[in-house]
């Protein structure tokens, strides 16, 4: 019976924060709570460089689903798109990853934000230019998250959905 839930029983806001790439793909995924949030899960969905595109996509699409089954976030936020101009072919890479992000989202009936980089660094730390080292102690501080994250791919992430819980209001530091 989809949308409907008993008295007393609260319904879990999560979102999914996703750092996009064909080598490494961050994810973070992070609950919102009357107080506060939590960082449930972490990590970055790995690909390798000898191994064709299209198996590639398909272990992003693979893992990413298993993901999104697992936590059921109810929101997918996915960092803006920033490619520099001679470097062409990862554009064109970057625009195929996040269509497998894309499609396992809809599938699923996850609605998707972008967000651009300096929102989130703006959202987290009060500058739109902080730098890797303020962003990675804004969230472990904001999360409580005491060890050092191992990759900046998932501390991006992590980053991308606090943002996003944020920007729902759902989520207040």
């Amino acid at each position: 019976m989809g949308g409907f839930f008993t008295f007393g029983e609260t319904l879990s806001v999560k979102a999914i924060g996703i750092d996009p790439g064909l080598a490494m793909t961050g994810f973070g995924v992070v609950e919102a709570l009357p107080r506060g949030g939590k960082a449930c899960d972490w990590g970055a969905i790995r690909t390798g460089a000898n191994c064709p595109i299209p198996l590639r996509l398909k272990t992003i699409y693979d893992e990413l689903k298993e993901l999104l089954e697992k936590w059921k976030p109810t929101l997918l936020v996915l960092e803006e798109v920033f490619v520099l101009k001679q470097f062409p072919k990862a554009a064109i890479q970057l625009g195929e990853v996040r269509g497998v992000i894309y499609l396992a989202a809809q599938e699923m009936d996850i609605p998707v934000v972008e967000v651009k980089p300096t929102e989130v660094k703006s959202a987290l730390t009060g500058s739109g230019r902080a730098d890797k080292e303020q962003m990675k102690k804004a969230i472990r501080q904001i999360l409580r998250i005491e060890n050092p994250l191992s990759s900046s791919h998932a501390g991006d992430a992590l980053a991308l959905a606090l943002t996003g819980l944020s920007r729902n209001r759902n989520f207040r530091w």
